[in-house]
């Protein structure tokens, strides 16, 4: 079961387009694990074959996302996909499986003069 991910995100829409246009701060690292899938393309060879991602989800708070005055949370997602074989009277399916994290991740950006 070939697949392509197109766009894969949680969270606000709003903070990752602020993440993206550089509104706010984000580590690089993290701006590559706020959406790793997006673009992918999965490809099986044979029958009875399907591709399984597993998605460890981060809740991130970077400051200075936020809109008025509410604060958004961002989510990088740390992503693991493998190939698995199924017998021949099953169907094959993608499967996405997520793992909340319960640990939170926060960036803050200082300066110290000199």
């Amino acid at each position: 079961l070939s697949h392509e991910v197109h766009e894969l995100y949680v969270g606000e829409p709003a903070g990752k387009r602020f993440i993206d246009n550089g509104k706010v701060s984000a580590p690089e690292p993290v701006k590559s694990k706020i959406s790793p899938m997006n673009g992918n393309v999965y490809i099986t060879q044979n029958l009875h074959e399907a591709y399984h991602h597993y998605l460890k989800v981060v809740t991130t708070n970077l400051e200075g996302l936020k809109m008025g005055a509410k604060r958004m949370k961002s989510y990088q997602i740390i992503q693991s996909s493998q190939l698995s074989y199924y017998r021949n009277d099953l169907v094959p399916e993608a499967k996405f499986i997520l793992d909340l994290s319960p640990i939170s991740v926060s960036y803050r950006t200082t300066s110290r003069h000199w």
